[in-house]
């Protein structure tokens, strides 16, 4: 429970009063989750004096703020109060939890969830795209009070951590899962032949293929739509450029005309933009893969 105070002496916890980031909300979620009730006070001023958990503000352990700070990651990114405080608390909360191997869900999280945090709020966030999206940090700041409304700011502040609170429970969530992937991947990773990863079941293995560094070009595995998959494997992760394409002649087709096309018995359908074919069994589905590379 975060109970919000004006009262200093009482408050065991600090961050900025003012406009709210994914950084103090995130930071917020972590302290709440770690000691599990905290009393928060936000701001304007405040001089870390070691006695109270300052995060965001004060010019302390956690805060990002000085002149002459300059901690950074082994990537050149800057740590920002979330990353610092995730450094300091992370593993010990999933330790806390009893995390099945909270070293490696550390890591995860710490790449996927608390970098972009810091990345964004030290303004070190860049994104290649030819429009304007809604990022996770972008979507915390709205829950800022709305000019021309009578919004309190700290029932904001609580809407924002309580919105993230559930993000970050279905990042541990996933972390977790790409954690028990990473291991699963990496048992079935000498059965490859031919760049081609077969798996019995499907496993959402994105992350690990380019985690261990696999060098395969297709996977194939049993779709929950009731057929086989074949998918390419994209130039970056989560990119939709494939290494290799399926042929361009399949593109946008479904069952027969798919199966005239490409001469495979029970081919169900081929995306337009060739990085995924389906067929009834695993047989089929390799050949879309054995037929694609006679044209490399």
């Amino acid at each position: 429970m975060i109970k919000l105070t004006n009262n200093l002496e009482e408050a065991k916890f600090v961050t900025h009063a003012g406009n709210f980031h994914a950084d103090d909300v995130f930071c917020t979620v972590l302290m709440e989750r770690f000691y599990e009730n905290i009393t928060l006070i936000r701001l304007k001023d405040y001089k870390d004096d070691g006695t109270k958990i300052a995060y965001d503000i004060g010019l302390g352990r956690f805060d990002h703020h000085g002149a002459n700070y300059d901690k950074k990651r082994a990537n050149g990114l800057h740590y920002c109060g979330f990353g610092l405080l995730w450094q300091e608390y992370g593993l010990k909360y999933l330790q806390k939890i009893k995390v099945t191997n909270p070293k490696k869900v550390f890591e995860v999280i710490d790449e996927l969830l608390v970098t972009a945090i810091d990345a964004f709020d030290n303004g070190e966030y860049d994104l290649d795209a030819p429009f304007n999206i809604y990022t996770l940090s972008s979507l915390i700041e709205l829950f800022r009070p709305k000019i021309g409304t009578n919004e309190e700011e700290e029932n904001c502040f609580l809407k924002a951590v309580s919105f993230a609170d559930i993000i970050f429970t279905q990042v541990l969530n996933d972390a977790i899962i790409k954690v028990e992937t990473l291991t699963k991947i990496e048992k079935q990773a000498k059965t490859i032949k031919d760049k081609v990863l077969i798996l019995d079941e499907y496993i959402p293995y994105e992350y690990a293929i380019f985690k261990l560094g696999l060098d395969i070009d297709f996977v194939v595995y049993p779709s929950n739509r009731g057929c086989y998959a074949a998918h390419t494997v994209p130039t970056k992760y989560k990119g939709f450029t494939p290494k290799i394409p399926f042929k361009k002649e399949w593109a946008g087709l479904r069952d027969e005309a798919l199966q005239k096309a490409s001469g495979i018995k029970t081919a169900h359908f081929c995306h337009k933009k060739l990085f995924l074919a389906t067929a009834a069994t695993k047989e089929d589905a390799l050949k879309f893969i054995e037929e694609t590379k006679k044209g490399y």
